[in-house]
């Protein structure tokens, strides 16, 4: 079971924490975890293993919705971009309304300029025919439009869908009456249950990161993880009654998120040569490429916490001022400050000094943990409303806005102003 140790809660298997390493009673357990912790890719995929668990997609029938298993795969197609994008189930609820509008899900590769789930025209900017008949890059291009609508999130299906397509007049309200039935779709193909269950609060984030490693180190089961998990919350909560099937569904979510933090923050050293690592684990602060991992890191281990207007800095999260008074968590530029200042970094607290906090650097050279700013005007510094922490392959983290919560989002809009490395 898990157990409290001072430092973290690590599995116990019948064995010790000696030395802040897991040594397991009989033949081979210690070896084999050491022997994994050395090796960071068997380690890097034990983790990412946990990540995505085989069942992470539901089973859909087809024709509980009248849709042929093709239709389906597209959808299911349109809810992975989303969840691999970071952006929330709104999101794949959008889009899965406005194609079943366009195509009734059904991959259209003829017609008279518009092609492909949503009926994109390459006259329009979308793609090549070719790109805009591939599901993933359709669903891509889809949301990266819908992301730059201010307050797209808290707007009617059938507006959002209409701002993203722009349709003829007439037809702006038709995506309304697939609401419905785009939501139910998404509810059974999202993966990782809920957003409310997903975001893991810092403090069970810092101990479940100690557990998940030794758990991967040492081979255990994911199922068994899981159980062990819920053992431990339901012990927690031993005063109140709780549906057992709800402590385990939050327990695989505390393990697929945590998990997931911990994937991606190991696929960055991988990707990055330069950035060596200690012996405990912990990449080292040396050269920009090694500091910009580490403040990626923890700006990744904060997703899923609330936005709050004038909250957070160094210390983590905090209460804001003004509409943020009533909400612990980061705007943009705080999140930013706490990434960095876990890197030795001072980049300052505001937007202001941060645009002058270090190197400024062309859009084509950006690196992981480089400043990206945003701006009414592209070309002045004065008007930058909006920061986020690159994190490669044309994607950030960032606090959005009021409602909202820290989360990975593209990084394709138009008021980009520019990027900034601190030193």
């Amino acid at each position: 079971m898990i157990v409290e140790l001072g430092v973290g809660k690590f599995i116990a298997a019948g064995g010790c924490l000696v030395c802040g390493v897991v040594v397991i009673a009989g033949i081979g357990g210690g070896a084999k975890y050491a022997f994994t912790a050395r090796d960071t890719a068997k380690l890097r995929t034990a983790i990412c293993a946990y990540a995505a668990p085989p069942d992470a997609i539901r089973p859909l029938a087809a024709t509980r919705f009248g849709l042929s298993s093709q239709q389906i795969a597209n959808a299911r197609q349109i809810v992975n971009v989303a969840a691999k994008l970071g952006l929330p189930r709104r999101a794949a609820e959008i889009a899965l309304g406005t194609a079943i509008q366009e195509s009734s899900l059904t991959n259209l590769r003829t017609g008279t300029g518009s092609y492909g789930l949503f009926q994109q025209q390459p006259s329009q900017g979308w793609g090549t025919k070719q790109q805009v008949t591939d599901p993933s890059h359709a669903a891509r291009s889809f949301y990266t439009r819908l992301v730059e609508i201010p307050g797209w999130e808290h707007m009617p299906l059938t507006q959002a869908a209409a701002l993203v397509q722009r349709p003829r007049e007439d037809l702006r309200d038709a995506y309304a009456k697939h609401e419905p039935r785009a939501k139910a779709l998404v509810a059974l193909l999202w993966k990782g249950g809920s957003p409310k269950r997903a975001a893991v609060d810092t403090a069970t984030t810092d101990d479940m990161r100690v557990s998940i490693q030794a758990a991967a180190g040492l081979g255990v089961p994911r199922d068994a993880l899981v159980a062990d998990i819920a053992a431990d919350l339901a012990s927690e909560n031993s005063g109140e009654q709780f549906d057992p099937n709800e402590i385990r569904k939050r327990a695989d979510d505390i393990v697929t998120t945590v998990a997931g933090q911990l994937c991606k923050e190991l696929k960055l050293r991988a990707n990055n040569p330069a950035d060596e690592t200690t012996s405990d684990g912990n990449a080292l602060i040396e050269g920009p490429v090694g500091r910009g991992a580490i403040a990626v890191g923890a700006a990744l281990r904060m997703i899923g916490v609330p936005y709050s207007w004038g909250g957070g800095g160094p210390g983590g999260p905090s209460f804001g001022t003004g509409r943020g008074a009533g909400t612990k968590g980061f705007d943009c530029s705080g999140l930013t400050e706490y990434a960095w200042s876990k890197a030795g970094v001072s980049i300052g607290s505001s937007t202001g000094p941060q645009w002058y906090s270090g190197k400024h650097v062309d859009r084509s050279q950006l690196q992981p943990g480089d400043l990206v700013f945003f701006a009414t005007n592209p070309r002045n510094p004065d008007t930058i409303h909006h920061v986020g922490l690159y994190i490669g392959k044309g994607k950030m983290v960032h606090a959005p806005h009021t409602g909202s919560h820290v989360q990975v989002a593209p990084m394709s809009r138009s008021d980009y102003a520019g990027a900034v490395r601190p030193s």
